[in-house]
């Protein structure tokens, strides 16, 4: 049985873009879509999460660059 994932949108502090990220229960970056345009963001199901931004999507994380946004 799959591990349930963590989905949820994350706005960038400086620059404004929006994130889709995926995270395990555990809080292990699986994947991230963006920049997005927060005027017409999706359900987070729709997006198709990749880890080719994942060093810069953790950086971003851990100089608390990125916040949490409820949409």
């Amino acid at each position: 049985m799959p591990i349930a994932t963590i989905k949820g949108f994350w706005q960038h502090t400086v620059y404004g873009g929006v994130y889709a990220i995926e995270s395990s229960p555990y809080g292990e970056l699986i994947g991230g879509a963006g920049p997005l345009d927060p005027d017409s963001l999706q359900d987070l199901d729709s997006y198709e999460y990749t880890s080719k931004i994942n060093d810069w999507l953790q950086r971003a994380l851990e100089n608390k660059e990125l916040r949490r946004i409820n949409v």
